[in-house]
């Protein structure tokens, strides 16, 4: 299906970093005003429903979407898959949700969506990310020995570059030519996530997991508003 509606029914609104967060949902857009959008969310977040709902929404707009051909990402999380249950069910007969959703409806175009879960695999230094706009690097990923690729990217990620956090997430729902896996980076600004060098070891992780694992799609994204 083409619209909103069915792409982001778990959405009404209400931090920052996916970093602590267990699970949620994903979302590839094309918006042609962004302007308009963000005062939806902003409305939406205001409203009696949104406040009473308690997932943390992340907006993220294109520095280069490379593969992802979509103009904004927008994440929304939650502390367990019951939490996005709940959220559904109060949404589903909320008329600030259905105002919503007759805006955007107009102004954006779905390109994928997905539900995250934590490996509970990164970089263990969130706390480096202090901009409230960072920027993330999105790397897709379709992994054939999960186990086998977490145990690598623990490796990797144990002696990463302190400017940049890294997270692993596990996908489901990404369809048989979709990812499994989705890795971000998240860091301060562009030179410290686009300007490091490589971590010591990743010719090592990269000979180790080239049977593994392929790369789907990259994107960079700046993250502009937050929810909470």
């Amino acid at each position: 299906m083409n619209r909103l509606t069915t792409l982001i029914g778990t959405l009404i609104f209400l931090p920052f970093q996916i970093a602590n967060a267990q699970v949620g949902q994903a979302f590839e857009l094309n918006v042609t005003n962004p302007l308009t959008f963000i005062q939806a969310m902003d409305n939406l977040n205001a409203s009696a429903s949104g406040q009473a709902n308690n997932p943390q929404v992340f907006l993220r707009a294109s520095v280069a979407n490379g593969e992802m051909e979509s103009t904004h990402n927008i994440a929304v999380v939650y502390d367990s898959f019951s939490s996005m249950d709940v959220n559904r069910t109060r949404n589903s007969t909320s008329q600030d949700w259905a105002n919503f959703l007759s805006i955007v409806n107009d102004i954006s175009t779905p390109v994928a969506e997905y539900v995250f879960s934590s490996t509970g695999i990164d970089s263990g230094n969130a706390s480096v990310v202090t901009s409230a706009n960072p920027y993330i690097l999105f790397i897709q990923l379709q992994v054939a020995d999960p186990m086998a690729y977490a145990e690598a990217s623990r490796t990797l990620m144990s002696s990463g570059n302190n400017n940049i956090y890294a997270h692993l997430y596990q996908i489901r729902g990404g369809g048989p030519n979709g990812p499994s896996h989705v890795l971000t980076q998240t860091a301060n600004s562009l030179d410290d996530l686009l300007g490091a060098s490589p971590n010591p070891g990743f010719d090592e992780f990269l000979e180790e997991v080239s049977g593994i694992r392929t790369v789907l799609g990259t994107g960079v994204y700046q993250q502009i508003m937050a929810w909470e």
